[in-house]
């Protein structure tokens, strides 16, 4: 993966946390809900697997982590994106 130009290595399950987070981007996902999808575990364990693992996530990505967002109490949510390209978003000049 890359970032700012640099490439940057990701576990197999960092990437998963991340592809989950964008594919949901806007979208709170609690903690549970990540527990089970990403590491397929209860979210009845009581852990801070997921808040560790977004931590190091973060670090990884420099500036593009602050597009991982913690919603306290709640989760995380993936904000920002790509821009949509759909022709009712597009300016004027490009209809």
């Amino acid at each position: 993966m890359w970032v700012d130009g640099d490439e940057i290595a990701l576990t197999a399950l960092e990437l998963r946390l991340l592809c989950t987070l964008y594919d949901r981007r806007g979208r709170v996902q609690s903690r549970a809900v990540l527990l089970d999808e990403v590491w397929r575990m209860s979210s009845e364990v009581n852990t801070r697997t997921v808040d560790t693992h977004v931590k190091r996530l973060r670090e990884k990505l420099g500036d593009a982590g602050s597009y991982l967002e913690t919603v306290r109490g709640v989760g995380y949510r993936f904000t920002g994106g790509p821009p949509d390209d759909a022709p009712d978003k597009a300016p004027p000049s490009a209809r």
